[in-house]
């Protein structure tokens, strides 16, 4: 089995593993970077914003929860890379608002709710 097809195979879902394209050292300083505004996030919203700040968003990918790069749009990494389990931030932050997204489970999530106005127009 060569090491290029297993690298650049699709994963269960069907994503590439984006994640295993980084090397060590890029990939524990995202982590640095990353897991603590999950891990102090309130809310979806509060951790939305932030991490657009920092470049990136969440996104659902494949029926999975992705961090999106804002520049390029392409998939970083999954919440499990980061060592999360999107059931374990539902029970923390209540359930994301997602908008659904072609065919394949995707779908972006809302950072605010609704404008019920906006819906009577």
């Amino acid at each position: 089995m060569s090491f290029q097809k297993e690298l650049f195979s699709p994963g269960k879902a069907g994503i590439k593993n984006k994640s295993t394209e980084l090397d060590s050292e890029s990939a524990a300083l995202l982590r640095a970077s990353i897991r603590p505004l999950f891990t102090n996030a309130l809310d979806w919203g509060a951790l939305s914003g932030i991490l657009r700040e920092k470049g990136y968003s969440l996104a659902f990918r494949d029926g999975r929860l992705c961090l999106i790069d804002q520049a390029t749009g392409g998939r970083v990494c999954g919440l499990k890379f980061l060592g999360f389990e999107l059931r374990e931030l539902v029970r923390r932050m209540g359930r994301p608002m997602v908008i659904a997204r072609g065919d394949n489970a995707d779908g972006d999530l809302i950072i605010s709710s609704p404008d019920p106005k906006l819906r009577e127009s």
